[in-house]
């Protein structure tokens, strides 16, 4: 899924959090959705690669392509809320064990985002 960043001027802060790293107008990969059950939907996006690519509050993109990876799997947590991404990413503490820079964890994700992007 590829969504293009419309910009976060007139939203609120936390709608806006972390979008000042974003290029309006530039397409980005979706690499995970994250929905909540009660409050905001997320999307994943590197912007850049030496950085852990965080969520985003879904409201400062609009859906450019619908077609989603063949990679993506969804789970659900004890919330209710919604996670689509990579199968090799809902392994409990895989995030934990990316930021730590475990290369075993670091190559998964690599593996999947460059799938993603080619795709």
């Amino acid at each position: 899924m590829k969504v293009r960043f419309v910009g976060a001027d007139g939203l609120e802060q936390r709608i806006r959090q972390g979008s000042q790293v974003l290029r309006v107008d530039r397409v980005y990969v979706v690499l995970e959705t994250y929905c909540q059950s009660d409050g905001q939907n997320y999307f994943r996006i590197e912007h850049r690669p030496d950085d852990l690519p965080p969520l985003f509050d879904s409201r400062l993109f609009e859906v450019v392509d619908t077609e989603i990876s063949p990679e993506w799997r969804i789970s659900s947590g004890w919330d209710g809320s919604l996670r689509m991404a990579p199968g090799e990413w809902h392994v409990e503490g895989f995030w934990d064990e990316f930021m730590n820079h475990e290369p075993r964890a670091v190559e998964k994700y690599e593996r999947c985002r460059d799938a993603m992007l080619q795709g």
